[in-house]
């Protein structure tokens, strides 16, 4: 199994080995195939997570929606997994060589290479399921959602000592630490956040300008898991989730507050802001971080297109408590649109950069995306999102009427 696998796995296993709940992830299978965009485009169904002030902006003659999705995300910003792919294969010259030949010599050199090379790199995962239930009254609209988002993100550390360059590294101690299970470890790291939040909006005109304002009052229970095991036996190991480290975290309770503004018949301006309750965690010594992020959208909208720009007025750390993935943190500027078939179809495009200061260059490409949207009787999203360096998708479906 290759190591993207891996990290799949990880985070795969710890959400369907666990009750359905939720973290803050900004994307689901509409948002996602018009490039994450969300806070003034939601509707009653996915109001929740992008902006709650949005579930008085549903479409007409939509009282009740009811919605279920999963989405799976794999970032790898350096090419860590080619880096430890390739230091198998030499491992595997080595072993095949004959000793203290010229051919040994050099798979040893290019594992060295190799060990300088993956340094401070990392590679990540995500995976969400989600489910709500909007419901639109005279005076107000509110919905009941649950989700659950692991993230999990693998580095190496505790590496070989690098031939011919650090004091002291000679052929001999460099082939001790290279083939040793204690020397260049994939340490993979995982949380778990179970979500259940409450979402209440109502609006009310101020100079002729419809005005929405929605709270998300939200508890989320966190989980963490870790696992260690030298790149040499990655591939072989069986049962990770077993082997694994799980702990419980604790509980964070905070609130959601999102707006949004008629600026005329056709835009819009929406503003959502999560977390406005902080907290940390301790895990292992280290802090785990819940903190305040706003994102601001303005949309155009009619029946047939549906065009938005949003941006994230933050920087959005990882949820995760190891310092080294501080560089998997995030802040978006995202454009996409959506072309509506007169309700029966939708197609969407859009496009998402990460905009946050200090992160690989991998991670700055900018990520084109796309999806599509059928009415059969029930709604049926899928959207597909990919660079270079990342690939993901969602699949959800629902109800609404």
């Amino acid at each position: 199994m290759n190591i993207k696998n891996r990290i799949l796995s990880v985070v795969a296993l710890s959400v369907l080995s666990q009750n359905a709940g939720a973290i803050p992830f900004a994307f689901e299978g509409r948002s996602l195939g018009m490039g994450g965009v969300a806070v003034a485009t939601a509707d009653l169904a996915t109001a929740a997570w992008a902006n709650p002030a949005m579930l008085t902006n549903q479409r007409p003659g939509d009282d009740f929606s009811l919605l279920i999705g999963l989405g799976v995300f794999v970032r790898d910003n350096d090419d860590l997994k080619s880096d430890i792919d390739d230091y198998q294969d030499a491992y595997n010259l080595y072993q095949a060589a004959v000793p203290a030949s010229p051919e040994q010599i050099a798979a040893l050199q290019q594992m060295s290479d190799i060990t300088y090379d993956v340094e401070g790199k990392d590679i990540a995962g995500d995976v969400s399921a989600l489910a709500a239930m909007g419901m639109a009254f005279e005076s107000f609209a509110m919905a009941i959602s649950i989700r659950a988002d692991a993230i999990g993100a693998g580095t190496v550390t505790d590496l070989a000592c690098h031939l011919n360059v650090d004091p002291g590294c000679d052929l001999v101690q460099f082939e001790s630490e290279v083939t040793s299970n204690t020397k260049n470890i994939l340490n993979l790291e995982g949380v778990l956040a179970t979500e259940f939040g409450l979402s209440f909006a109502k609006d009310f005109e101020l100079y002729h300008r419809k005005i929405s304002i929605g709270i998300k009052p939200k508890i989320v229970d966190l989980q963490s898991y870790t696992y260690s095991e030298s790149i040499l036996y990655i591939d072989n190991v069986s049962d990770t989730i077993d082997n694994g480290i799980r702990s419980d975290v604790g509980r964070f309770t905070s609130f959601d507050l999102g707006a949004a503004i008629e600026l005329s018949e056709s835009w819009r301006l929406g503003l959502n802001i999560r977390n406005l309750l902080t907290d940390e965690f301790n895990i292992g010594g280290q802090t785990l971080n819940f903190d305040t992020n706003a994102r601001l959208g303005v949309a155009y909208h009619s029946r047939f297109l549906t065009a938005a720009v949003d941006y994230d007025l933050t920087e959005n750390k990882p949820l995760l408590a190891n310092p080294t993935f501080g560089d998997l943190k995030t802040q978006y500027l995202a454009v996409g649109a959506e072309f509506n078939a007169f309700d029966y179809a939708q197609l969407r495009i859009g496009a998402r950069k990460n905009v946050a200061s200090d992160i690989p260059d991998g991670a700055k490409n900018t990520a084109l995306t796309a999806g599509v949207g059928f009415w059969l009787g029930f709604n049926l999203d899928i959207a597909a999102t990919y660079t270079e360096h990342s690939l993901g998708g969602f699949l959800q479906a629902g109800f609404r009427f």
